[in-house]
C-alpha cells in the first residue's frame, strides 16, 4: 500500500501594516503563493512575507 499523507500545506501571505501581521490570503500550491507574494510586494509599501502551515487532511469516511 502506498503512503498517504495525513495533512496537506497551505501558504498564507502575510503583511504588516504597522499594527501586527494579518493574513491576507491563502494558497495550497508554493508557485501561486509566489506569485501572490510577488504581487502583493508589486502593490503596497507594507511588510509582506510567506508563512507556511500544514493542514490535517480529513479523510472522505469522516463527513
Amino acid at each position: 500500500m502506498a503512503y498517504q499523507r495525513k495533512t496537506i500545506d497551505r501558504w498564507d501571505i502575510m503583511t504588516n501594516y504597522g499594527y501586527g501581521w494579518e493574513c491576507e490570503c491563502s494558497e495550497y500550491t508554493r508557485a501561486e503563493a509566489k506569485q501572490r507574494l510577488k504581487e502583493y510586494r508589486e502593490n503596497t509599501s507594507a511588510a509582506v512575507m510567506i508563512e507556511k502551515h500544514r493542514e490535517p487532511i480529513k479523510a472522505e469516511t469522516e463527513k
